[in-house]
Formats: C-alpha cells, sequence, structure tokens
C-alpha cells in the first residue's frame, strides 16, 4: 500500500491548480463553493507502448463526455528530472463536478463503465484526489 505524506499531496494538489491555471480548463471556469475537483493519476503498465498510452487518452477523451463532468482536463507529465514517485505518472485527469453528489452519478454512468472495461487493463496502478471548493 502506497502512503502519501500531508506534504505530498499537498505538493500534488498545489501542483495540479497550478497547471490548471496555467493551461486552462474545457470550458468556463467553475463556480468554487460546492464544486469537486477530482484528479486521477494513470501508471501505465506498459508504458514503453504508445499505443496504450493513445488508447487510454482516447478512452479518457470519451469519458469526459459524462454530462455530470462539467469541467476537463486531459494530460502528461511535464518533462523534468526529479525523484518524487508522484511525478512519475504516465497520464492524468482533472474533472470538476458541480456538487459533490455528482461524482456517484458519474461512477454509475454506462460511459464510465464501458471506459473501465475497455481501459482498465492499461494502467498498474492510479491514485485519485478529491476536493471540495470552499
Amino acid at each position: 500500500m502506497n502512503v502519501i505524506s500531508r506534504r505530498k499531496f499537498l505538493t500534488a494538489a498545489s501542483l495540479t491548480t497550478i497547471a490548471v491555471a496555467a493551461s486552462g480548463i474545457s470550458g468556463k471556469m467553475p463556480p468554487q463553493k460546492q464544486s469537486l475537483m477530482h484528479v486521477v493519476y494513470y501508471w501505465l503498465k506498459n508504458p514503453d507502448n504508445d499505443a496504450d498510452k493513445q488508447k487510454l487518452i482516447e478512452g479518457l477523451h470519451e469519458l469526459v463526455t459524462v454530462k455530470q463532468i462539467k469541467y476537463h482536463h486531459i494530460g502528461i507529465p511535464q518533462k523534468f528530472v526529479a525523484d518524487d514517485p508522484l511525478k512519475n505518472y504516465h497520464v492524468s485527469l482533472l474533472m470538476v463536478f458541480d456538487e459533490s453528489g455528482d461524482i456517484d452519478v458519474y461512477h454509475k454512468d454506462p460511459i464510465h463503465q464501458k471506459f473501465v472495461a475497455e481501459c482498465g487493463q492499461l494502467w498498474s496502478k492510479t491514485i485519485k484526489f478529491d476536493s471540495l471548493g470552499v
């Protein structure tokens, strides 16, 4: 089991926020209060296989069509040298929901179920972070 320190979590969350601000999210900026930000980092089973990476990215582009997702960003890590294991992911996904209950509906949506069925074998690990707007 991977245990993550509070400092590493806050660093990852801060980097995500900076990345979103720098690159923009699809659509208008979300309302601050009660919105839920859901971030997923994917580690591929076969990181050198470009076809697997492309299949995951294509699957994510279809996944974000779930109507509860108001804003999204699909990305890959910026090239850099770092020992931090949180920075060696292969693909990332950021989604914003209007309210926290929307993620439960999203998880049950057939588009999400199809994504997991078709792409779930591509990754070896995921790390997910959720935060509510204040």
